[in-house]
């Protein structure tokens, strides 16, 4: 089996005020070769979704090395790397037209079922699938991301509440995880996001939300330089957080 390669050229509604794509459009791209690849080999979402199951993402950790610019053309390589009990892993790469590595990702995957909105085991199939392609791009990560409590951290907590919106909404009717990424992001300080580079975020997901949910993201300083950030996401209903995300920054 080969993996799924194809080429995309960086068009300017997907591109910041600097003229560079967006980390919210590289991971749609990302998912974009996920989800044709997973067609290819027979495990789309639309398939799950005859058996009353679907795919959802659980943690997706992405290094950016140079974000390609508007009218840039970027090759992007995926396929499945390993599975576990209940996750199958996918990575990724993105290069550049000379062969120069642009970003690299891993990522892991639960199926859920529809009815219960539980996680299933893996199946058998996905495991034997996985193990036909090459060596990781990148190891998944091996540390658990924790919450914090932004009432204790007065001074540094930065708050910003979002209420969920039909266009939120993604093929399984609850809020498509990009959009997780880019409220956690949302809650970084003016001068960070706009003066410096994303070069790093690793996000995990804990939670579903569904139109008319009110989320607050939270986003408070890592230990260090400055330039690092932990953010959370809690749904305001029963303050159950929904997501959490760590991000790198660079001048």
């Amino acid at each position: 089996m080969k993996p799924f390669v194809f080429e995309h050229t960086v068009r300017t509604f997907e591109t910041n005020s600097d003229g560079k794509l967006t980390p919210s459009h590289l991971l749609n791209l990302l998912q974009y070769g996920a989800g044709k690849h997973a067609e290819v080999l027979g495990w789309s979402v639309r398939s799950l979704h005859e058996s009353g199951q679907t795919w959802v993402l659980q943690r997706f950790c992405v290094e950016i090395l140079t974000f390609p610019s508007d009218g840039d053309t970027i090759t992007i390589t995926t396929y499945p790397s390993g599975s576990s009990r209940i996750l199958a892993y996918r990575d990724y790469k993105a290069e550049d037209q000379n062969g120069n590595l642009l970003v690299k990702a891993t990522s892991g995957w639960v199926i859920l079922d529809l009815a219960s909105r539980n996680v299933v085991p893996v199946p058998e199939e996905v495991s034997s699938i996985s193990e036909r392609f090459g060596p990781r791009i990148m190891p998944f990560p091996s540390t658990r991301q924790s919450g914090f409590n932004p009432d204790e951290e007065t001074g540094s907590s930065r708050k910003t509440t979002f209420s969920v919106r039909k266009h939120d909404l993604d093929l399984n009717r609850h809020v498509n995880n990009v959009r997780y990424m880019e409220w956690a992001m949302e809650s970084v300080p003016e001068e960070i996001f706009d003066k410096q580079q994303l070069r790093r975020f690793d996000i995990v997901f804990k939670a579903e939300c569904f139109y008319g949910d009110v989320v607050s993201a939270y986003s408070i300083p890592s230990q260090g330089d400055g330039h690092d950030f932990r953010h959370m996401l809690i749904r305001d209903s029963d303050k159950k957080p929904v997501c959490l995300m760590e991000s790198s920054w660079t001048r």
